[in-house]
């Protein structure tokens, strides 16, 4: 009895079939942007402008597109900050154990200071949401949400270099400690 039921089964499983949907945008009586696969629940005023989209489809908005395009020019062509911001604690050996742990410290506040600002932007990007109803609104939220991923993985970056500064500033003090013990009989 449990073959027969195995059977039946793979038998769906073997002759299932992908299928596209497709459904319709259309705007409610408060204002809101709507989707369904059911053209009955399209009012019959807007039956006659509606769009239709299919699932498996996707077209790029040129304003998106050409953002996009701007985006990965300036980022070939702009020097890394990490760079700029992160320089190898362990080659620097000039600098002091102490001003290495100042300028770990002040770095470590600005990476909190701006985890401060992302949690709170990505708040008042949660609003926006709720607000946004017009298409000019939408795009305009999905390029704040774009530049919020954006400064997001920067930071995500900068907590990974910060993070190689600390090993970097503990291997120091452990080479020093190591030293110590040598040189006391």
């Amino acid at each position: 009895m449990n073959y027969i039921k195995y059977l039946i089964l793979i038998g769906f499983l073997l002759f299932s079939v992908n299928a596209s949907a497709e459904f319709y945008k259309y705007v409610d009586e408060n204002g809101n942007i709507r989707f369904t696969d059911d053209i009955n629940e399209v009012p019959e005023a807007q039956r006659s402008k509606i769009q239709s989209y299919i699932e498996s489809q996707s077209k790029e908005v040129p304003e998106q597109k050409e953002a996009l395009e701007n985006q990965a020019e300036t980022e070939e062509t702009a020097p890394s900050e990490q760079q700029a911001n992160f320089p190898d604690l362990l080659e620097d050996e000039q600098e002091s154990l102490e001003d290495a742990r100042n300028r770990l410290d002040q770095i470590k506040t600005e990476i909190d200071q701006e985890y401060e600002a992302l949690k709170g932007e990505k708040e008042q990007l949660a609003e926006e949401k709720k607000q946004a109803k017009t298409r000019e609104q939408i795009i305009e939220y999905n390029k704040k949400v774009d530049d919020l991923n954006k400064r997001a993985e920067a930071y995500v970056k900068k907590g990974k270099e910060y993070e190689t500064g600390v090993d970097a500033y503990n291997e120091r003090i452990m080479k020093k400690n190591k030293e110590k013990e040598e040189q006391t009989p």
